[in-house]
């Protein structure tokens, strides 16, 4: 009887410990970091899409009137940089298992697998350019808003800015 208790107890320990690391597993999943704005000065906007995506496509359009250097968002590391049809350049930075995805850039100003410090220039954007800014885990796309240090006006559904 005294070792059936033992190893009941054992199982009930092992099962209590195994769920508070899997509880413990969810809180540490969570992003608890802030971003810098890519722009100085800049700022960002919904975006204005012909048509809705289900779910819907997760992108902040940054703008600028007075900054022509893109940042760093975070202290990452520069995983690729492609140029695109337009003939800008599309940048993917990451930081632990996060990417942010940056797409308009004019001219790249660091090198693959290059280490930057949050708020370090990234490349050049040019005024009335629109730059797409994307957040990911792994693979799965994050809303960036509620982290990004900037404002984004967000449009209601009959044009006006909130």
């Amino acid at each position: 009887m005294k070792n059936f208790l033992l190893i009941a107890t054992a199982v009930l320990l092992s099962a209590a410990c195994a769920e508070a690391q899997k509880d413990k597993g969810k809180k540490d999943d969570k992003f608890d970091r802030r971003l810098l704005c890519p722009f100085e000065r800049g700022m960002g906007r919904e975006p204005k899409e012909a048509f809705t995506w289900d779910p819907p496509d997760m992108k902040v359009i940054m703008i600028s009137k007075m900054d022509t250097a893109v940042r760093s968002c975070i202290d990452s590391k520069v995983l690729s940089i492609n140029p695109t049809e337009e003939g800008r350049y599309e940048m993917v930075i990451f930081y632990k298992e996060y990417y942010f995805w940056y797409y308009g850039i004019k001219k790249p100003l660091v090198n693959i697998n290059q280490e930057l410090k949050a708020g370090e220039v990234l490349g050049t954007y040019e005024f009335g350019e629109e730059m797409e800014f994307r957040m990911f885990k792994d693979e799965e796309m994050m809303d960036p808003r509620s982290y990004l240090e900037c404002t984004i006006n967000e449009e209601k559904k009959d044009g006006r800015k909130k």
